[in-house]
């Protein structure tokens, strides 16, 4: 890097993520958010994506600039094995190809596909990788899943993570199980953050409110991962039955038809809204129009579904899983349950709904929370000094 651009303390970055919003998930949103923020701070961003349906192959923004590859991916929400090894050969392809600026440290989102995709360029340009761990690519996460794909994963996981200049997992739980699958790499902590402006309370406050029922949400991928069958059986018991409520899933996945059917077994199709995957501007709208956010997942490293909801001054109920715990303090911002269980997980919804004044100490509270310890500019702050450390 020239020494005027490092004088400035700026420099050319390249963010490598397989998914970058409008679709995908988490590892999207994050990767978004820095490198909006790294931008703001006047570094030089390229982004290599994935692109989907009319979306431009190239669009500009100030100091950002996002590159869609023309990789194969049928769903905006959600991606396969096959898609994501498309995307790393493309995106290996694209590099090698010099067809992106020269960056000065190239960060990726994920080890497979996308920190897989970088490392070929950065072994053979010299240019220093940092790796960030979402929670799919670690080895031991959702082991009844996934522990085929990261058996046969390993040498190659392995290869991205012990090249890389630094490692970063999203959070505590998340970097004591990836520091036991890489044991001779020091894993860091980059935690996940909220926009606090576009996520925020609503107008009129929750607490002038005058309707006839209690309005709960779910937001995440559709798969067995998140819970939302113990959510749905918790609904359906016996308390709930003279409640006036509603429960919206926001979400695409795998078992999304067996949990449309699920519903309809336990009687309560009539109460559960089904809404498919969303865009934020849209998701927006969900999180003004709820009065809790249900969040029963069974693993998460650092859930920005739940970062959001609190943001917004929601008051969450949600199981105590890695990330989880670090965002909420039960009886604070929201209530803690444990994993599975479904009694709990009831009891809790019970307090709430019935608790006016409860649910709206809890939403300020989780709205002061997400001001002091939440935003995406302070976790920018963190990876620009990583990275200026690896610079020098």
């Amino acid at each position: 890097m020239d020494a005027a651009r490092f004088n400035a303390r700026m420099a050319r970055l390249l963010f490598c993520n397989y998914e970058f919003p409008p679709i995908g998930g988490g590892g999207g949103t994050c990767s978004k958010y820095l490198a909006r923020e790294l931008a703001r701070r006047g570094h030089m961003v390229d982004v290599l994506t994935t692109g989907y349906g009319a979306l431009p192959p190239v669009a500009r923004r100030g100091n950002l600039t996002i590159h869609r590859l023309n990789a194969p991916r049928a769903k905006p929400g959600q991606s396969n094995p096959k898609e994501m090894a498309a995307y790393s050969l493309i995106a290996a392809a694209t590099l090698l190809a010099g067809r992106i600026h020269k960056p000065d440290v190239v960060v990726s989102f994920h080890s497979i596909p996308s920190g897989l995709a970088a490392f070929p360029y950065c072994k053979l340009r010299g240019v220093p990788h940092i790796s960030l761990l979402r929670g799919g690519d670690v080895p031991g996460w959702l082991p009844e899943r996934m522990a085929t794909w990261h058996r046969l994963t390993l040498p190659i996981n392995r290869l991205v993570v012990y090249t890389s200049a630094a490692c970063l997992a999203n959070s505590d739980g998340l970097r004591a199980l990836a520091q036991r699958a890489f044991p001779r790499k020091k894993i860091g902590v980059l935690q996940n953050g909220v926009d606090l402006r576009e996520f925020s309370p609503p107008s009129p406050p929750r607490s002038t409110w005058q309707r006839g029922y209690i309005q709960l949400l779910f937001v995440g991928r559709i798969t067995a991962q998140k819970g939302i069958d113990v959510l749905l059986r918790a609904m359906a018991r016996e308390r709930f039955a003279t409640w006036s409520w509603k429960l919206d899933i926001v979400g695409d996945g795998p078992q999304l038809a067996e949990y449309v059917e699920l519903a309809k077994q336990l009687g309560i199709i009539g109460r559960v809204g089904f809404h498919g995957w969303m865009q934020h501007r849209d998701l927006r709208k969900r999180y003004d129009d709820a009065d809790v956010l249900v969040f029963p997942s069974r693993y998460e490293g650092m859930p920005n579904t739940v970062l959001e909801a609190t943001a917004c001054g929601l008051p969450v109920i949600a199981t105590r899983t890695a990330g989880t715990v670090q965002i909420l303090q039960d009886g604070v911002n929201g209530r803690l349950v444990n994993i599975d269980d479904e009694p709990a997980l009831s009891a809790a919804i019970e307090e709430l709904m019935s608790r006016h004044p409860l649910r709206m100490r809890m939403g300020d509270t989780a709205r002061r929370i997400a001001e002091e310890k939440w935003s995406w500019s302070a976790r920018a702050v963190e990876l620009e000094n990583l990275i200026n450390r690896i610079i020098r």
